[in-house]
Order: structure tokens, then C-alpha cells, then sequence
């Protein structure tokens, strides 16, 4: 085929209810020159009795293995088993929408500039349904700034499962960090720190919201993120160090006030110490301070 080869990469764990519409979202792509990767990261659920069902039917690759965690699983699928130019992953509990490989493929084609395009995911319930206004991801407001290195270190537009990159460019940049739970932004922020992120104003993804998602563990994932950005701090201009790491730590005030209100003072005095304001800092501070002393902490939290 002079259609170049694309690896789709399905880390699996616990989502019995979701792999199969998963997997035949790859499996009907009007884009036919994939290789399926699906590794089973321990489930505990009748996740392997499906997979390796629909692996009979379908042809793919598939591995049950002991639970290594999903940044060594991604590391694993895509070092030892992939062969594709450019590398797509998918959550187990996500489905791409059908024509999402054709449409980037000829987009990043047509765009050598870019080594990586991103755009948009609808977000679902567990029956699939789109739930309308409502989204944990910031969306892309400037095409071209919003996936800048610089954007990035300020917040992260971009939805994991909507991302295609080239994999000599993921190599390259050491593939994801297997020490964080946000091994997507360390890889994104070491892919746009050399070269230039291409953003298409589509939908490419749908993100499954069922309140097991790792982004609904606030605190975990605010440490996570606090820990990417300040290990770029002296790779960056002092006055923008100051800039971003008074916003992320804001930022995590305002997220944290809610669920955390003590862990949350941690961060104010933080962004505080940082002494730099703008309507972005203070406001995430009003918020934050509302949310500290007028909401009680409630059973279920979400990111927002």
C-alpha cells in the first residue's frame, strides 16, 4: 500500500463494559493500513475472555500480561510490537470516531512541518452518550498558540486519545515517562520543546467520563502535573518560570479547595510566593477561596 502504516495502541484494564466498542472502532476505521496492538495490563474483570475473543474474529495483536501500569504497558506495545510510522493510542474505555485515522493521516501527509496533530474529544456517559457542555479538557481557543511548548507549561489542551504521532519522533524523545501519572503532558512538552504540534478543528475521540477515570483523582494528578512543569523551570526565561509556575500553582488552588482544602493552602502559598499576578492568578484564587470556605468537601469529585 503507498498508505503508510499506522500502530493504534490499546492498553486494557478493568473495562469489560467498554473494550469491545473500543476495539471496533479500530477495526471499522475507513483508514485500512493499521496494525492493532491490544495489551491487557491485568485486568481483573472478564476483560481478557473479550479481547482474546474478538482477537479470533479480528486478527489483531494482543498480550495478557501481569499489571506493569500505562505508561511501561504504552513503552512495552510501542518499542517491542509496533512497526507503523506514526503511533495512535486509545483508552480502553474511549472509541475513535470512524474516519479519525484517514482525516489525520492525510492531514500530517500534507503537513510535514508538523510531527504530531491533535484535535478535539466529545465527552460520553457509560451508555456512550455525549454529555453536552461539559468537558475536563480546556478546549484549543488559538490553533497555533494553544500547542506552543510555552501553552503547553501553562495548561494542556490536548486530549491524549486524539493525538498522532511520528514514531521515530517518539523514540526520539524517550517515549513516556514511566514516573508520572501524566505521561502524556512530559511527552508533549519534550515533543513541542523540538519541533511544532499541528491542532485540526475536529472531533477524533470519544472520552469516556465514569467516574473511574484517573483524572477525576484531583490531588494525584495536580502533584503530577506541579512536578512536570517545575522540572522546566531553568530550561526557560526566569520572568516566564515565574509566570507559569504562579498560574499552574493557582491553578491547583482553585482545582484542590474544594476536595483538599488543606493540601490546597499548599498551593496558594506557592503561587503566592511567586509574586506575580494577573486575571488568570486571581481569579483561580477567588474561586479558590470561595470554594475553601463556602462549599463542604462531597463524596464524588471531579476535575473542574
Amino acid at each position: 500500500m503507498d498508505d503508510p502504516l499506522v500502530s493504534i495502541i490499546i492498553p486494557c484494564y478493568n473495562h469489560e463494559k467498554y473494550i469491545e466498542k473500543c476495539i471496533m472502532s479500530v477495526v471499522n476505521q475507513t483508514y485500512k493500513n493499521i496494525e492493532l496492538i491490544v495489551i491487557d495490563d491485568g485486568s481483573k474483570d472478564n476483560s481478557p475472555a473479550i479481547l482474546e475473543k474478538l482477537q479470533k474474529q479480528y486478527g489483531f495483536f494482543l498480550e495478557i500480561q501481569s499489571n506493569m501500569g500505562l505508561a511501561k504497558t504504552l513503552n512495552k506495545a510501542i518499542r517491542n510490537y509496533s512497526h507503523g510510522k506514526y503511533i495512535v493510542g486509545c483508552g480502553s474505555d474511549d472509541f475513535l470516531t470512524l474516519d479519525r485515522i484517514e482525516k489525520q493521516v492525510r492531514y500530517i501527509e500534507a503537513h510535514p512541518e508538523y510531527v504530531m496533530v491533535c484535535g478535539k474529544a466529545y465527552m460520553v456517559d457509560e451508555d456512550s452518550k455525549i454529555i453536552e457542555g461539559f468537558s475536563i479538557i480546556d478546549p484549543v481557543i488559538d490553533p497555533v498558540k494553544d500547542v506552543t511548548f510555552e501553552s503547553l507549561l501553562e495548561r494542556n489542551p490536548i486530549p491524549s486519545s486524539s493525538v498522532m504521532i511520528r514514531k521515530d519522533v517518539w523514540e526520539e524523545c524517550g517515549g513516556y515517562n514511566e514516573n508520572t501519572v501524566v505521561e502524556d503532558l512530559d511527552l508533549w512538552l519534550k515533543v513541542a520543546y523540538r519541533y511544532t504540534i499541528g491542532y485540526m478543528d475536529d472531533y477524533f475521540v470519544y472520552y469516556r467520563w465514569h467516574g473511574e477515570n484517573m483524572t477525576g483523582n484531583t490531588s494525584k494528578m495536580c502533584h503530577a502535573v506541579w512536578t512536570i512543569v517545575q522540572s522546566w523551570k531553568d530550561k526557560i526565561e526566569p520572568a516566564f518560570a515565574r509566570k507559569v509556575l504562579a498560574r499552574r500553582s493557582a491553578i491547583s488552588f482553585n482545582i484542590l479547595a474544594r476536595q483538599h482544602k488543606k493540601e490546597s493552602l499548599g498551593y496558594l502559598k506557592k503561587s503566592l510566593s511567586y509574586v506575580y499576578f494577573d486575571w488568570f492568578v486571581l481569579t483561580n484564587y477567588l474561586k479558590g477561596i470561595f470554594k475553601l470556605l463556602f462549599i463542604r468537601k462531597q463524596n464524588n469529585s471531579k476535575w473542574k
